[in-house]
């Protein structure tokens, strides 16, 4: 599986082209419709486009991406109306885009298998940062959206976040057995023994979730 990140926007969002041992390449959180995506995509069978939520720094660039590949939109169903509303993507207040509205091709729940893209492209619901948001495990590689970050996890003031929500998600990202590669929404990639071991809300799950109960 080949990696190739892009850091889009005007809030540095990952954008993941990845393409499996057959040639099929997803890419994940195009979060800009900026011209280095489209080329870097211009001779690929972009057959996904896959993304981790639904606010605006990783969705600005679906629409356009869509209309270039043809490629099937694809996203945690509780985050769906997300495409269409700039008003709960965060657009209309943060971005210097106008928001395209587009409807999922593919609304992903919680075990859900991309069968046909490498080997098997697992969805894992993690709710917290957003009401939808989710993760993708392929082997030992995980892209983790805005939900677990190299040594901390993302914010949950925004509308439908919550902290005790998304520490029981790290949870269990964490609690998946071996090591994994992790790519994230945001910043560098880390593995998932680094945050193990230095992650506090990882750390510190415990005692934070028995304050909340």
């Amino acid at each position: 599986m080949q990696i190739q990140t892009l850091v889009l926007g005007d809030f540095s969002a990952n954008c993941y082209i990845v393409t499996d041992a057959q040639g099929v390449t997803a890419v994940i959180d195009p979060g800009a419709p900026a011209p280095e995506l489209f080329q870097a995509v211009a001779d690929r069978n972009v057959r996904y486009i896959i993304l981790t939520h639904g606010h605006f720094d990783h969705i600005m660039g679906v629409a356009e991406l869509k209309k270039r590949t043809g490629a099937a939109v694809c996203i945690g169903e509780k985050d769906a109306p997300m495409l269409s509303d700039p008003v709960l993507s965060l657009a209309r207040i943060n971005s210097g885009y106008r928001q395209t509205p587009i409807i999922a091709d593919r609304l992903l729940h919680d075990g859900d298998v991309l069968a046909d893209f490498a080997d098997g492209l697992q969805v894992m619901e993690t709710p917290g940062h957003t009401p939808g948001g989710v993760c993708y495990l392929a082997g030992n590689i995980l892209f983790t959206g805005d939900t677990l970050f190299c040594r901390t996890v993302g914010r949950t003031d925004f509308p439908g976040g919550s902290m005790a929500d998304l520490i029981r998600s790290v949870d269990r990202l964490q609690a998946l057995p071996g090591d994994y590669i992790i790519y994230p929404g945001h910043n560098r990639a880390t593995t998932m023994e680094a945050e193990r071991q230095h992650n506090r809300y990882i750390r510190k799950k415990n005692a934070y979730l028995n304050s909340q109960s």
